[in-house]
């Protein structure tokens, strides 16, 4: 039995655990409007539907380096990664 389709993070976006075993670099497919809590959504190749939400302070540094508008940004590649050390709200 291959275990890999059980360990999948049940979440609507790509998330912390799912940078458990490493950064990975991914190449942004398009900018779009998210939600009030998570207003800007950013897909990607292979992203199955999950795309990655950056938080204030990453959305900062996109706008630093690369600009205002969203649509620069395809096409770009950025690596994600996971800092253990990181804590949010407590946990």
């Amino acid at each position: 039995m291959n275990l890999n389709s059980t360990i999948v993070p049940k979440s609507d976006q790509l998330n912390a655990d799912d940078l458990i075993s490493g950064p990975r670099t991914i190449k942004i497919t398009n900018v779009l409007p998210g939600g009030s809590e998570q207003p800007v959504c950013i897909t990607f190749e292979g992203d199955a539907g999950r795309p990655y939400k950056p938080s204030k302070s990453m959305r900062r540094v996109l706008v630093t380096i690369w600009g205002s508008e969203g649509a620069a940004y395809v096409g770009r590649r950025i690596t994600l990664y996971r800092d253990p050390t990181v804590m949010f709200g407590g946990d």
